[in-house]
């Protein structure tokens, strides 16, 4: 079993978690990323990690690192525009009953699972030229023209991917887009244990704490952010805010000292078929997450874990059977979770001050279970 040629492409968060567990069941996978060595792992955002992406990492053997590196988060609220707290949900019904949801950064994921493999593997600065299926492997074609046939290639190369629009027909993967973005900015601070959202009408900001730092994230709807820019942005969101939040105060002037602000778009992608002979698409490949209910590197983690099961009792000639299974088992989870963070960014993402008021009301006489309902069947195993 362990003598299939296995091609990992990209080092991310479902790149790195398989070829981790791939490496402790005899495999040798070939992993490569397209950023240079210099340059991979130098930023990133803020991660909320389920318990089903806590549980892979004591697969790893990586649970006592990712508990020192990341805090357990205890609350999720949400807030009007001008700071005020309109409802505070409890997470102790995942803490207590599913494992620890905790805050890490994805720069501090990423090196704990770089620590549970074998870093020589990796081959930075490397993409795909081509591909060309054969009757029961893949011959590659790098981009330093080397050539490499493989038994499988599992494109784990996020939600562009350059494997799924090569092989893929643009028919067999759509984007949803929310149409609103906006920039993230970095805090020095204590361990807070609450998620915090303000939810306005053309408007959105999150706190989301890590170890020693909160990430904070800040927009609306692109045209509107595109028309304004940064700074008159974060003016307008400041004269909303009443004088007794002072540390909202604080968190938005953090954007107005950004020299280069990076404006992120919020949409994702779902792909009709993973499969395509002996590539598979793993993580946002497969189905790419908004960040709006902050599952996707669970699931992405919960992905990797589930198919190298699989190719851990198939082999060669029943290579096929395994990636079905792989299928079966995750395609509709991972999918159902999916439509969760879309439904969230429905109800998050308006633009009317009316439909927003409406908004507020309602989400008094709401459960977060209600509000994620998928994703709390998914940690089920549903």
């Amino acid at each position: 079993m362990q003598d299939l040629n296995i091609l990992i492409v990209g080092a991310g968060v479902a790149g790195l978690t398989c070829a981790g567990l791939l490496q402790r069941k005899g495999f040798k996978p070939v992993i490569i990323e397209k950023e240079p060595e210099g340059k991979f792992n130098t930023s990133g955002y803020m991660l909320g990690l389920l318990p089903l992406g806590g549980r892979v990492l004591t697969e790893l053997d990586a649970g006592e690192e990712y508990f020192a590196r990341s805090i357990q988060m205890e609350k999720y609220e949400i807030h009007k525009e001008d700071g005020s707290l309109n409802k505070s949900f409890s997470l102790d019904f995942i803490n207590d009953d599913y494992g620890s949801y905790r805050g890490i950064s994805r720069r501090a994921l990423i090196e704990i699972l770089l620590g549970k493999i074998d870093v020589s593997s990796i081959y930075y600065g490397t993409t795909v030229n081509t591909l060309r299926q054969n009757d029961n492997s893949v011959e590659v074609t790098f981009s330093d023209n080397s050539r490499q046939v493989f038994d499988l290639v599992i494109a784990a190369d996020g939600m562009h991917s350059q494997i799924r629009r090569q092989m893929w027909k643009k028919d067999e993967y759509a984007y949803f887009d929310t149409n609103w973005g906006g920039w993230v900015a970095w805090l020095d601070s204590e361990p807070v244990n609450s998620y915090k959202e303000y939810w306005g009408a053309s408007s959105f900001m999150g706190l989301y704490p890590v170890k020693n730092q909160t990430g904070v994230f800040l927009g609306g709807p692109n045209e509107v952010a595109h028309e304004k820019g940064l700074h008159q942005f974060v003016w307008e969101i400041q004269s909303q805010i009443r004088p007794e939040y002072p540390e909202l105060h604080s968190a938005l002037e953090a954007f107005l000292k950004m020299e280069k602000p990076y404006f992120w778009e919020f949409h994702d992608c779902k792909t009709e078929n993973w499969q395509k002979g002996n590539i598979i698409l793993l993580g946002d490949s497969a189905a790419g997450f908004l960040p709006t209910a902050g599952v996707g590197a669970s699931m992405a983690m919960d992905s990797a874990s589930a198919l190298a099961d699989e190719l851990s009792r198939t082999d060669k000639n029943h290579l096929d059977y395994g990636l079905h299974l792989y299928v079966k088992r995750q395609k509709s989870r991972v999918e159902n979770a999916q439509k969760d963070s879309r439904n969230l960014a429905r109800i998050m993402f308006v633009k009317s001050k009316v439909i927003a008021a409406v908004r507020d009301y309602a989400l008094r006489f709401y459960s977060l279970k209600q509000l994620a309902s998928n994703i709390n069947r998914t940690m089920e195993g549903a």
